[in-house]
């Protein structure tokens, strides 16, 4: 049953949902207030959230000035890598953890007030307690009532608990210890109930971590934004302040950390020194003792200060032998132990930035492995322990330490190449002193050792200096240029101009998916727009809803819109017999019950009332209705004229109207179909004919028997009765099948019962209109008659 695309179908579906939404406007109004009074609900008991921010600066340092930026720094030109490890420390646990800490989190106020629970940052009475308490124990929560200046009653349910104390007691509540104490800035008057509740630090820690927002804004900014949502202002003011806080202290120490293992290192070279120094004064001193040496000649003196130079210089060399192999043995230590971590590494770059090695291809690698060790502590920092990175990380490591224990061989092995040959140049020199005495040359020897020592000396106090300036100068790159504030605005949870758009629409939408559902599930024929859709044959007529329990129109108002619509569907009929040669009309339907007696008499009525003389037949045998409408006996009838027991005379009612006779069905035969089949049935209709104008015949509903098909081959118009909301959509089928094969000729369809504002507007291809497009109201909605459903 495929239904022909037309042009107008999309405008008639616009127009028909308009009209299915007017008439159950009802609805739409009850889902919107309904939707409303839901978003209203929600906002009004809804907890509010207030965004705090705050922004810092982190200004750019230089590259290696000393070991904290090596590990905790780009060594890249861009700032951009700074900045993300900064982000990481910032969200770390550990910092959230000792912010949370600090300012008592484990300890949350909720103020009871009549429309909800609300936590504030602040409250009417204060809670004394050892973190012990509510690390150890499990989270929990006690109800506060003050009852004067000097006492309160605490309630908890789950521990069966509900005393009243004094302010300051400390109370003992199973495995919890505490003591509550008063707020005197608040209005004893109006002290709202308050709840205490316990929590864990690390589920605080955990939760904060979450709640952190972190904005870099531009890719290549130096600025950092933090936000977070809190129930109270304050409290979220103090918790950003208070991190940023910590964060600047955290990154101090860190940098003081590194710097101190120089610093430690030196301080250990120039005590060796010191002591040595010490060692051979004394030794020169007993030495020119006992051999009472007199003072030298100039030329000793430009011998002594020529070896002294190249003793400078193999002392350099031997400094940096001696460092490599420190060096050496503590990557040693760290790989022979597998103890690639934290620490061991870190004393390994901090010692590396000392300044007694310039090798390149060393400081390339010793950054190298400051980057990877960073990038390693940037994920332990944040809790991932068990990160796959981390073993690629540790592989790295022991790669870079193997590379830099090649490169401290190789450099020890140069070092000893310059080693040999400044020891050959002292002793060319030293060959030269051979004609001094041999007490002099023993002093020369000892003195030459004492300048060396002494020379060591300044330069590492010098670089001891430095290092420790440094230390003591090592401040934050951290800038917390806007810290957060407290300002009395609106909440940005729940977002109630959003609520209320969503409410809004949902209210609009679910009667649009009700009737929409409504709509899928009805099958049956609700307006002519579904008749359509559904089939191709034309539609002639409309017939509105019949309020009256009077079903004739000459016992209904001229001038109603029924009569109306049946002089509409007699005009529409005369313009489609444009010869003036359609005679005999027959009436069915699909099933008992829509309308089809109803309408064949009532437009027998309106052909009689046009001065046509017509005959109202009932041809439905099997459940006539015809005779009960015009209060009438069926004893006699056509099935008695067919059985040759009456004539024709004998049955035909008059006097219901003018111009109009009737003969109604008689009494069921035991075969009425052969009736129709007989040659008396063909007789009669050519004398009716020959009698009357017009030929109204009301047969029984095609769906069910075989009677009215037995007489379309008599009848010049076939008339199909649909009545709204009661013919299925599938009993469509069977006309719809018969109209496409040709089965019945000259088929029209007639909507039958048609409710105001039903969605039925103007037909208009006649220039007649139906319902509402001819311009007659039905006046307000009632409810389907049973006058139908009695056929």
């Amino acid at each position: 049953m495929d239904r022909k695309q037309n042009s107008l179908d999309n405008v008639m579906d616009v127009r028909e949902l308009l009209f299915k939404i007017r008439n159950n406007w009802y609805y739409f109004l009850l889902s919107i207030l309904l939707s409303l009074f839901v978003a209203f609900a929600y906002t009004r008991y809804s907890h509010e959230y207030y965004k705090v921010s705050t922004r810092i600066m982190i200004n750019s340092e230089n590259e290696g000035s000393d070991a904290s930026e090596i590990l905790y720094n780009n060594l890249s030109d861009k700032n951009n890598g700074s900045i993300i490890d900064r982000v990481q420390l910032l969200s770390s646990y550990q910092l959230v953890f000792q912010t949370v800490s600090d300012l008592r989190f484990d300890v949350s106020y909720y103020l009871v007030g009549n429309i909800k629970t609300s936590e504030s940052f602040s409250a009417p009475i204060k809670i004394s307690c050892d973190t012990a308490m509510t690390q150890n124990n499990s989270s929990t929560t006690f109800e506060i009532n003050v009852i004067n200046k000097t006492s309160y009653q605490i309630f908890n349910e789950k521990l069966d608990y509900k005393e009243e104390h004094n302010f300051g007691d400390e109370i003992q509540i199973q495995e919890y210890n505490f003591i509550v104490e008063r707020d005197s800035s608040y209005n004893f008057d109006v002290l709202p109930k308050t709840i205490v509740r316990f929590n864990s630090l690390k589920k605080m820690s955990k939760e904060y971590q979450t709640k952190i927002q972190i904005d870099q804004g531009e890719k290549e900014s130096s600025i950092l934004e933090l936000t977070i949502l809190e129930e109270d202002q304050r409290k979220g003011v103090k918790f950003l302040n208070t991190l940023v806080k910590n964060f600047i202290k955290k990154d101090i120490e860190i940098k003081k950390e590194s710097s101190l293992l120089v610093v430690n290192y030196i301080h250990k070279e120039i005590q060796v020194i010191e002591d040595y120094l010490v060692s051979i004064d004394l030794e020169r001193q007993d030495y020119e003792i006992d051999n009472q040496i007199p003072d030298f000649e100039r030329k000793i003196d430009v011998i002594y200060e020529k070896i002294s130079q190249l003793e400078k210089e193999l002392s350099i060399y031997k400094r940096q032998d001696n460092f490599y192999s420190f060096l050496e043995d503590n990557i040693k230590e760290i790989v022979s132990e597998r103890k690639n971590n934290k620490d061991g590494l870190e004393k390994v770059v901090a010692l590396a930035t000392y300044d007694g090695i310039t090798d390149p291809t060393f400081d390339e690698l010793i950054k190298d492995l400051g980057n990877i060790q960073k990038n390693k502590n940037g994920l332990i920092n944040k809790g991932q322990i068990n990160n796959p990175s981390i073993y690629d990380f540790d592989l790295q490591i022991v790669e870079l330490t193997k590379q830099i224990q090649e490169l401290i061989r190789n450099n020890k092995k140069i070092n000893l190449l310059y080693i040999e040959e400044l020891n050959n140049d002292i002793s060319l020199e030293l060959s030269s002193l051979d004609a001094l005495p041999i007490e002099q040359r023993g002093l020369l020897d000892i003195a030459r050792i004492q300048k060396i020592s002494e020379q060591l000396y300044i330069f590492l106090k010098q670089k001891n200096y430095e290092a420790e300036s440094r230390y003591e100068g090592i401040v934050s790159n951290i800038n917390h240029f806007d810290p957060a504030r407290f300002f009395n605005v609106n909440p940005v949870l729940p977002e109630v101009a959003k609520i209320y758009s969503i409410s809004l629409f949902i209210g609009l939408l679910l009667p649009f998916l009700m009737l929409l559902i409504l709509d899928l599930i009805n099958n049956k024929i609700r307006s002519r727009v579904d008749l359509d859709k559904l089939t191709d044959i034309e539609m002639i007529g409309v017939i509105g809803r019949n309020h009256s329990a009077r079903s004739l129109l000459t016992e209904l108002n001229p001038k109603s819109s029924i009569a109306e619509g049946f002089r509409a569907l007699r005009s529409n009929l005369n313009y489609k017999d444009i010869e003036a040669k359609d005679q005999v009309y027959l009436f069915t339907s699909s099933v008992s019950g829509e309308g089809k007696t109803f309408i064949a008499a009532n437009l027998a009525i309106v052909f009689a009332n046009a001065g046509r003389k017509t005959l109202l037949l009932g041809a439905d045998l099997r459940r006539p209705k015809l005779y009960k409408n015009l209060d009438s006996d069926n004893a006699i009838g056509l099935s008695t004229i067919l059985s040759g027991e009456h004539s024709i005379e004998e049955c035909t009612i008059k006097n219901i109207a003018e111009n109009l006779d009737v003969i109604v069905s008689g009494p069921l035969p035991l075969n009425p179909s052969d009736l129709f089949l007989s040659e008396n049935f063909e007789n009669l209709i050519k004398d009716l004919k020959s009698r009357y104008d017009k030929i109204i015949i009301d047969t029984a509903p095609i769906g069910l028997v075989a009677d009215a098909y037995m007489i379309t081959k008599y009848s010049d118009v076939n008339l199909y009765v649909v009545r709204q909301d009661y013919t299925q959509k599938d009993v469509l089928r069977f006309v719809n099948d018969l109209y496409e094969n040709k089965r019945i000729e000259n088929i029209y369809l007639v909507l039958n019962d048609v409710s105001s504002g039903s969605g039925v507007y103007g037909y208009g291809k006649y220039g007649y209109g139906y319902g509402y497009g001819y311009g007659y109201g039905y006046g307000s909605y009632v409810s389907n008659t049973d006058y139908f459903n009695e056929e």
